[in-house]
C-alpha cells in the first residue's frame, strides 16, 4: 500500500507513482507559506486525486472520504466514535498520523520515504516549488519532540511490526535507516 502525505501528489519524485490514499494532518492552506497556493493545490491536486483521503476531524475544510480525531497515544485497534470517526495518536508528524492510519488499516511492516523533506525528493512541481513557510527547519537538526515522537511510534509498530526509513539524507535518528532502492 502506498500512502502519501499533504503534498505528495504535486512533489516531482512522486509523478507516476500510484497513491492508495493520502493524508493530510492540517488544511491545504497551511501548506504553504502563500494561502492562494494552497488553495490551488486543492483544486489542481488534492480534489481531483481519485484515491482515498484522510483528514483530521477537527479541520473539516479539506475534502476528504474519511476524518480521524487524534487522541493521546499509538491506537492499536480501530475505536470509533458517534460520529464513526476512528482515533488516531496525536502527533507532531502526518507521517506518524499516516502510518497510524495505515496501522488500523492492517499495515505492518512500513518504510519510510520522504520523511524529513530534505534534498531533491522535496522538490514541488511547477507553481509549487516556494516556500512553505517553514523551510529553514529542515535545515537544522530535527528537534527533540520530534525525535521523541517518531521513537514512541517506532515502539508502537515494533510490537507487532517493522518501521524503517528509507528516506535519502535523511537527519531522523529516531527510526532505522535503510538505503533506498528503486524498482
Amino acid at each position: 500500500m502506498y500512502i502519501g502525505t499533504n503534498r505528495a501528489l504535486c512533489m516531482t519524485s512522486m509523478q507516476g507513482v500510484r497513491l492508495d490514499a493520502m493524508i493530510i494532518r492540517d488544511t491545504y492552506r497551511s501548506l504553504w507559506h502563500k494561502l492562494e497556493i494552497g488553495w490551488q493545490y486543492h483544486e489542481d491536486y488534492w480534489k481531483p486525486y481519485k484515491g482515498y483521503k484522510v483528514g483530521p476531524s477537527d479541520r473539516r475544510t479539506v475534502h476528504c472520504d474519511e476524518f480521524v480525531r487524534q487522541v493521546p497515544g499509538w491506537q492499536y485497534e480501530e475505536d470509533r466514535d458517534h460520529n464513526n470517526e476512528a482515533a488516531i495518536a496525536r502527533n507532531v508528524s502526518v507521517v506518524i498520523m499516516a502510518s497510524n492510519v495505515a496501522w488500523l488499516w492492517g499495515v505492518r511492516d512500513f518504510q519510510l520515504v520522504g520523511v524529513d523533506y530534505c534534498g531533491g525528493m522535496a522538490r514541488m512541481e511547477g507553481m509549487y516549488n516556494v516556500s512553505t513557510g517553514h523551510d529553514a527547519r529542515y535545515s537544522r537538526p530535527v528537534p527533540p519532540s520530534i525525535e521523541i515522537a517518531f521513537r514512541h511510534m517506532r515502539e508502537a509498530i515494533e510490537k507487532g511490526g517493522s518501521v524503517v526509513n528509507c528516506s535519502p539524507g535523511t537527519k531522523l535518528e529516531a527510526v532505522e535507516k535503510m538505503e533506498w532502492k528503486s524498482g
